[in-house]
């Protein structure tokens, strides 16, 4: 009971509203109707290639999806928070310095939150596809098999095998194909400006 205070009052509260979307958000992925590279745009792409000193992997993230480091970041943020609020419960006090002292509590538990969420992810790079490898031609004509509840010529993933690792690509569907998730598929035409594959049925 006084863990869900806790996370119902300030400062914890605000992170305990962002894991809710996160939750939220993974739900609808899971469901199909959500991309984990939703949020990614072509221009953060671009750069994250260009530069492997950007922001994102400055502060240990690699190549993590932003979505997954994203979520990670609030759920580390979000357990720091609650427990600092608790030992630090009597020093915060009341009116106008329980606000002030509560939001710099906020900001630095997400400061400390930052390299231990790095720190939880490095593990689970190796599932994420390639940066260099996905968006080049060389996966083309091998077999993958869809991620997502469906595919459409907007939308979709599929994992692939690539040099002895499993990778999550961005996939496309065309001639109103249809697929769903384990269907699998052959990967047909790398579609360079939009960082993703045309995917088509098996033809055996």
């Amino acid at each position: 009971m006084e863990f869900l205070n806790l996370a119902f009052s300030f400062p914890s509260v605000i992170l305990s509203a962002l894991l809710f979307v996160v939750v939220i958000f993974w739900a609808i992925t899971l469901l199909g109707f959500a991309d984990i590279d939703m949020f990614e745009s072509d221009v953060d792409s671009d750069v994250s290639q260009a530069s492997s000193g950007s922001i994102w992997h400055t502060l240990g993230f690699g190549d993590a999806p932003l979505t997954v480091s994203a979520s990670v970041l609030v759920m580390t943020s979000w357990l720091i928070t609650i427990y600092a609020h608790k030992f630090f419960a009597s020093v915060l006090g009341n009116s106008i310095v329980f606000y002030v002292l509560g939001g710099l509590l906020l900001l630095i538990s997400l400061l400390v939150a930052i390299p231990i969420s790095a720190l939880l992810l490095r593990p689970l790079r190796r599932f994420f596809a390639s940066k260099s490898a996905s968006q080049s031609s060389d996966l083309l004509g091998l077999e993958c098999v869809v991620a997502t509840g469906k595919v459409t010529d907007s939308f979709g993933q599929a994992r692939v095998k690539y040099q002895g690792t499993e990778q999550l690509i961005e996939v496309r569907a065309e001639n109103n194909e249809q697929f769903s998730s384990g269907d699998t598929a052959v990967l047909l035409e790398h579609i360079k400006d939009k960082h993703c594959y045309i995917i088509t049925a098996k033809p055996w």
